[in-house]
């Protein structure tokens, strides 16, 4: 019998040597399984490292974004105060292009993006604020959510544009006076009226009144609430008589004016009024001292002989008819009494001096002078 030939020398040897060596084998491959393996980790070891090092970039991500957002979101150390006006309907993205460019937030989408996360984006009020530069977001968004403050501001009857310019600099922090002078009397906001020539100073359209408005009000804001007061108070005047009389309603304004510097008493404007109305339909000079007192460059309460003399259009004891423009600011009482004067015939008057504020009336001249002379007494 022949057997194949073999490549191992194991087939040399007898059947008993063979089986020794593979067990000897099997026993030295279990010894080397029990020894520790070389420098090459296991599997699950190389998973652990790879998930920590994946945490460690995303934590340097994490980090870097949030310094990014952090520096994108921070407002800055506050600077000086600015005024800003955010305008009726404005939306949440135009408010916050007005507040960068003044630069109380330095980047627009950060403010757009927080306030709107935040629920605020219905809820800022427009009107004029004074804020600080890079103002902190909390302040700015309870400023705006809060709207301007208010102040209350009484403008007395009678009162002249330059009064209402003192008084208002007086009241409102920051206003100026002169600003709202150059806009009634230099060169006036639009104004049209019947019988009013554009252009010409506004005294008589400042309405007198008690208004609320913000702190931080132009003067042009405010003479166009008072002008918006004198077209609706003006609505409630009939002209009916003033147009009989072939008085205009600008007429009218002017003759309340009068009533309102000369005539003292509530009751008595009607009689004023009267008094204007019955020397124009006589041709008489009117000889109202408050309009020599308008044209002065100094108000005086006591006017001397050298006073009635001043070379004016509004000295109307040298000028026949009204003077060219009112020459103070009628309430609503004294605009009704000018267009609706007292049925009496009386063309005098003279205070009395009882302090009363009230005058002697009469249509005589020789009644006039004894009523002087009681004065007098």
């Amino acid at each position: 019998m022949s057997y194949p030939p073999h490549d191992g020398p194991d087939f040399d040897k007898p059947l008993s040597v063979r089986t020794s060596d593979a067990a000897a084998r099997r026993a030295r491959a279990e010894r080397e399984d029990a020894q520790p393996r070389g420098p090459r980790p296991p599997r699950r070891r190389r998973a652990l490292r790879l998930i920590i090092l994946a945490l460690v970039v995303l934590l340097g991500v994490g980090l870097v974004a949030g310094l990014y957002v952090k520096s994108y979101f921070s407002t800055g150390r506050p600077g000086k105060v600015v005024t800003v006006s955010i305008p009726a309907g404005a939306t949440l993205a135009q408010i916050a292009q007005i507040l960068e460019k003044a630069g109380v937030v330095p980047r627009a989408g950060a403010f757009e993006i927080r306030a709107q996360t935040d629920g605020h984006a219905g809820d800022l009020q427009a009107g004029v604020y004074r804020l600080r530069v890079n103002q902190p977001y909390a302040s700015l968004v309870q400023a705006l959510r809060r709207g301007p403050p208010t102040i209350k501001v009484t403008i007395p009857e009678g009162f002249t544009a330059r009064q209402t310019a003192a008084l208002l600099a007086r009241e409102i922090p920051h206003f100026s006076a002169q600003q709202y002078l150059d806009l009634t009397l230099v060169h006036p906001l639009p104004c049209t009226f019947p019988g009013f020539e554009s252009g010409g100073p506004l005294e008589g359209f400042l309405f007198p009144a008690t208004y609320e408005v913000p702190a931080t009000i132009t003067p042009q804001a405010f003479v166009e609430q008072q002008l918006a007061a004198f077209r609706e108070n003006m609505a409630k005047v009939g002209l009916g008589r003033a147009h009989a009389k072939n008085l205009t309603a600008y007429d009218v304004v002017i003759i309340a004016s009068m009533v309102e510097r000369e005539i003292e008493s509530p009751a008595e404007r009607a009689l004023g009024a009267a008094v204007v109305w019955n020397r124009l339909h006589l041709r008489m000079p009117l000889q109202i001292d408050a309009t020599v007192e308008y044209a002065l460059p100094v108000y005086k309460a006591h006017l001397t002989y050298q006073d009635l003399k001043v070379d004016s259009p509004y000295n109307t004891y040298l000028h026949e008819g009204l003077p060219p423009t009112p020459i103070a600011n009628p309430g609503l009482a004294a605009l009704r009494a000018a267009a609706h004067p007292a049925r009496v015939p009386y063309v005098y008057y003279v205070a009395r001096s009882d302090g009363s504020g009230r005058h002697y009336w009469s249509s005589s001249y020789a009644q006039f002078l004894k009523d002087k002379a009681r004065a007098q007494q």
